[in-house]
């Protein structure tokens, strides 16, 4: 009887931790910051890359995580994009975030993020010590599906695409420096490893990377 009562209450513990240790599948962000902060002219004044020595470590929370995403995507108004995207179609660069749990794609409709991969990868992204270091890690990724809609099969869409990923990652410098966040950006990765764990198609490209620490 004390065998079966043990064994139950084992499965029972083991069965918690598994559950623990599963990655949500999708995470609703909270609302992002909109106001305050420091002065645009001090952020740009401040604006530099992280130290790839001495990256700063401390978590990002939720809620830093949730502004810097709506930054960096461009959709800042109801009506419009602020990232240049040509032709007027929907992102053509889809951001993916790399944490402790996983990597999860960023979907800009309902500022959600949606499992791509479980599991801490982010020595495997970049193995550099600042992406070790590093709270998350956004990865900047084209999307060909979305730049081929409305008509868009404009000759420049990789320039596009490359245009549209900068704006996207100096707006995420200026928030970070204004959050009191460490980022830093990098084209280093191991591409085939990205690809293979997010399935990304042959004929589109993961672009750059972006490290993200707590100041």
């Amino acid at each position: 009887m004390k065998r079966r009562v043990f064994a139950a209450i084992f499965l029972s513990a083991f069965a918690i931790a598994a559950a623990q240790a599963e990655p949500a599948s999708s995470i609703r962000l909270p609302a992002p910051q909109k106001s305050g902060g420091k002065p645009i002219l001090d952020a740009v004044a401040a604006r530099a890359s992280a130290p790839g020595s001495g990256f700063p470590t401390q978590a990002i929370s939720q809620e830093e995580l949730s502004t810097l995403l709506w930054s960096a995507s461009g959709r800042n108004r109801p009506d419009k994009w602020v990232v240049p995207f040509g032709q007027g179609v929907d992102p053509y660069v889809d951001i993916y975030v790399a944490g402790e749990e996983g990597i999860y794609r960023y979907a800009w409709q309902d500022h959600s993020l949606k499992l791509a991969a479980g599991g801490d990868l982010r020595a495997r992204i970049n193995p550099q010590g600042f992406a070790k270091a590093a709270s998350h890690i956004f990865l900047f990724v084209s999307n060909k599906d979305s730049r081929t809609k409305k008509g868009a099969n404009s000759p420049h869409l990789v320039k596009w695409t490359h245009v549209a990923t900068g704006a996207m990652t100096q707006q995420l410098y200026l928030v970070s420096d204004s959050l009191g966040i460490g980022a830093r950006y990098a084209e280093t990765m191991d591409v085939n490893f990205v690809r293979q764990t997010l399935n990304i198609p042959s004929d589109e490209e993961p672009i750059c990377i972006f490290a993200l620490g707590k100041r």
